[in-house]
Order: structure tokens, then C-alpha cells, then sequence
């Protein structure tokens, strides 16, 4: 256990500098060629009763295509995509790589359910993928899914390297564990849990065995062990912190679950499948050019986001006004306050994970309850309610030591925890290194024997 807290101390400096390799919304996008409107519009026979949560327009392999609610609808054709060809693929892969500056030609691709690099339920709906390994100097694989024709993952050879020094050891997240999500989680709680017992007695018998008023010495131990003692002394708390908020971060038995809150959905409203098309159909008409079009419906009614711009259902350009922010956010229920906020708080911020979108509007309701609407869509980014809360303390707050906002991410923060990293893993490291030697010992013990009598 000594060995596996220590690999945490190690790893947890290689991810103040290491991020998991991840896909943005925005970075795929970015990827895309503009949208075909020549070949668009083609619905099918879809029922326009049906309710719709999610939605874009956006490019595959130089036709249209909607996406919507884990489906895709080919709008040249008006038939569903239920499998992407790896001809297909490959024009989507290329494309990325040409805008986001990865030289090189994809080789020969490969059909995988899943690996290192695809191995989180984040995927699952997502598989099979197709993979193309670049020819670029810093050998990029591009993961499109051959269920969506989506970008899903990027990862080059850089990234491979520092991960396996950095999430993966921090994580626990080789394949062969990470891939069965309920022996993971459960490895994880537990190995915490061990962590913070076998911490907080390792406080216990340092603070007893620690009396210099009673002799004048700083500790009664001499050598490693003395080591031991004082670096235990200095960090033991700290290292307590640590375990203790590694094992918050997993929500152990969903003790700090959300209740259900469907008031986000009233600041939107619900739109259908005919709503969707009468929009689309009016983005075509007017020739708009973008790279993707997404739904983002307010107070009931149907609204488009062309790369950032905001349409009304005819295509015609209907920029969100302050006013009608604020109406829709009064659908939430009884307001305590909401204003424009340009800086991070304490708890909408930049994160381990990706930046906050900012400005936003907050508003926070009469029981406390926090909702992060974007300015330019009014849709929701966050929502904080007691249970998030709690976790953004007992988890951020003491893992990232993340307690005075806007300290988190700069230089002094990052010298701070290497140096507090460096201090809790030199207890942890001595203890390890006299835990081995007492193994050592106990062993050769049992193994001695005892030499024969002689006469």
C-alpha cells in the first residue's frame, strides 16, 4: 500500500503539467469543413412529434448530416447512418488533421472496440472506431467512430508517454482494469480507504511517540526511522487530506449524488423533430455558411448557434439580448440574485479538465441552488446544488488544495505543490523503504535454520 501511495505522490506532480488526451466539442468542430447546404435538405419518414434534446448540422465526408439524440440522419439521402465506411473515415480524420496542423497522410486504418486510449464509458456509444496512425513526427492516431463518423480521440506519441507516468498510474487506469468500470471503481474505494486508515493511524503513533518536552528531543528515533517520524509529523495531515479527497473524487456508494433537477430544461423548453427541420431548412435557404449548426432552444422556442452566432428559425440573425436572458432564466423558479459575471468563482472556474466558457450569467435561486446560463445561447453550463458543492470542497479544495479562487493553475501554486508533494512522499517513501527492510527481516527469520549439533 506504501508503494501504491507513493506512485500517487509521483504521479500527481507529472499531472500538474499532464492532461488526459480528450476531443472538445469546440476542437472537433473546429475540424470540420463548412456544410454542404447543395445536398441538404432530406428528412425522411422521421415523425415530427417526436421530441428532440439535442442537436447539429454539421459535415461527413462532403454531405450533410444531422445528429441528434445519439443518431445520425444523412440529410443528402433522408436515410439513417447506422455504420461509417473507412473510406468515409478517412476524409473525416483528414480533415482534422489538416486544421489542427497535424502533417502527414493517415496509413492504412485499423477496426478496434477498444484500448488504452478508448477505454472510459465516456466511448461506449461511440464504438467501434476506426483508427488512422499519421505518418507526422509526433505520430498522431485519430480515432473517428464508426458508428457516428465523429472525431472521438486524439493521441500522439508524446502524450502515450507522459500519461503513462502521469493519469494512468494516478488513476488506476490500465485497460485491463479501467475497462470493467464496476472492479475499478471498487479497487479504487477501497485502496482509499486502506490508504486513509492505515494515514490516520500512522498520525496516531507518531503524535504518542512524539514527547520533546519530556526529554528534549525533537524525535526518539534514530536513522530512517527518525526520518520517518519527522517527515510524518510535517505531512501527515496533508497526505490524510490527499487519500481522503482521492477517495471523495469516486462518490463512494453515491453519497454526494444529485438529487433530480429538471429546471434547466425549463429555461430551454422542449422542441420537435418538426421544429428542428423548419430551422435547418430556413439556415439552408439563406445560404448560411458555418461549420456546424446546433439547437439551442429557449423558453419553448427553436433557436440555432452557426459557429458561435445565434439564428432565429428562419436563419436570420437573433442575437441573445440581456432582457430575454433574463426573462428565460426566470422560468428557474424564485431568483435570489443573477448578474453578468467576467471572472471565475468559487465555483465556476478553470479547471483540471478545460477553461470555463466566460462571460456568464449566473443566477442563484432562493434555495441556494447556482445555474451557469451561456450569454450567447442562454443554454445551461453548470449546475451547482449542495451535493456538488460539497464534493467542489472536499474534493477540489482539499486534493488541488483549490481554496483561494484565481490561485489555482499559476506558478506559485505549482511550486507550492511540488514542494508539499515532495514533503508527503518522503514519508511515505521512508516508510516504504523501512517496511521493506522489516520484510526482509521477519522473512529471513522464518527461513533461517538452525545449524545440525554436532556429537
Amino acid at each position: 500500500m506504501g508503494l501504491l501511495m507513493l506512485l500517487w505522490f509521483l504521479s500527481g506532480m507529472v499531472m500538474l503539467f499532464v492532461h488526459w488526451p480528450e476531443v472538445t466539442d469546440e476542437e472537433r468542430a473546429a475540424g470540420l469543413p463548412p456544410i454542404a447546404w447543395g445536398q441538404c435538405c432530406a428528412f425522411g419518414d422521421t415523425q415530427e412529434v417526436i421530441q428532440v434534446e439535442r442537436a447539429a448540422v454539421e459535415d461527413l465526408a462532403g454531405r450533410p448530416v444531422l445528429r441528434f439524440d445519439d443518431q445520425v440522419l444523412d440529410l443528402a439521402t433522408g436515410r439513417p447512418i447506422h455504420r461509417v465506411s473507412s473510406a468515409d473515415a478517412a476524409r473525416v480524420a483528414q480533415a482534422y488533421a489538416s486544421a489542427h496542423g497535424i502533417d502527414g497522410r493517415p496509413g492504412t486504418p485499423e477496426i478496434l472496440e477498444r484500448d488504452q486510449w478508448t477505454v472510459t464509458g465516456y466511448f461506449d456509444k461511440r464504438r467501434p472506431f476506426h483508427l488512422f496512425r499519421f505518418d507526422d513526427p509526433a505520430r498522431t492516431d485519430v480515432y473517428v467512430s464508426a458508428h457516428t463518423g465523429a472525431v472521438s480521440q486524439v493521441v500522439n506519441a508524446r502524450e502515450k508517454v507522459l500519461n503513462w507516468l502521469g493519469p494512468i498510474p494516478h488513476w488506476l487506469y490500465p485497460e485491463v482494469l479501467r475497462a470493467d468500470v464496476k472492479l475499478w471503481s471498487q479497487v479504487v474505494i477501497w485502496t482509499s480507504i486502506v490508504g486513509v486508515f492505515l494515514t490516520a493511524t500512522g498520525i496516531y503513533l507518531g503524535v504518542i511517540s512524539w514527547r520533546p518536552w519530556s526529554d528534549g528531543r525533537l524525535t526518539p528515533y534514530r536513522g530512517w526511522m527518525a526520518w520517518h517520524h519527522l517527515t510524518g509529523l510535517a505531512a501527515g495531515v496533508l497526505t490524510l487530506t490527499w487519500v481522503f479527497s482521492g477517495l471523495i473524487s469516486m462518490n463512494p456508494w453515491g453519497l454526494l449524488d444529485s438529487a433530480p433537477d429538471a429546471r434547466a430544461e425549463q429555461v430551454t423548453g422542449a422542441f420537435s423533430f418538426g421544429d428542428l427541420q423548419v430551422a435547418v431548412a430556413g439556415a439552408r435557404d439563406r445560404g448560411v455558411a458555418a461549420r456546424q449548426l446546433t439547437a439551442a432552444p429557449l423558453a419553448g422556442e427553436i433557436f440555432l448557434m452557426a459557429d458561435g452566432a445565434r439564428l432565429d428559425a428562419n436563419g436570420r440573425s437573433a442575437p441573445l439580448t440581456f432582457e430575454a436572458l433574463a426573462k428565460a432564466a426566470g422560468r428557474l423558479g424564485p431568483v435570489l440574485s443573477a448578474r453578468l459575471i467576467t471572472a471565475p468563482d468559487a465555483y465556476y472556474y478553470d479547471g483540471h479538465d478545460g477553461r470555463a466558457k466566460l462571460p456568464v450569467y449566473r443566477v442563484e435561486l432562493e434555495d441556494r441552488v447556482r445555474f451557469y446560463l451561456d450569454p450567447a445561447s442562454g443554454q445551461t453550463l453548470a449546475q451547482i446544488d449542495g451535493a456538488a458543492r460539497t464534493q467542489r470542497w472536499l474534493f477540489e479544495g482539499l486534493h488541488r488544495l483549490d481554496v483561494i479562487n484565481g490561485l489555482r493553475g499559476g506558478t506559485p501554486w505549482i511550486v507550492g505543490m511540488i514542494a508539499l508533494l515532495v514533503l508527503a512522499g518522503a514519508g511515505v517513501a521512508t516508510g516504504v523503504w523501512l517496511g521493506w527492510r522489516r520484510a526482509q527481516s521477519d522473512l529471513g527469520q522464518l527461513t533461517k535454520r538452525k545449524a545440525p549439533k554436532l556429537g
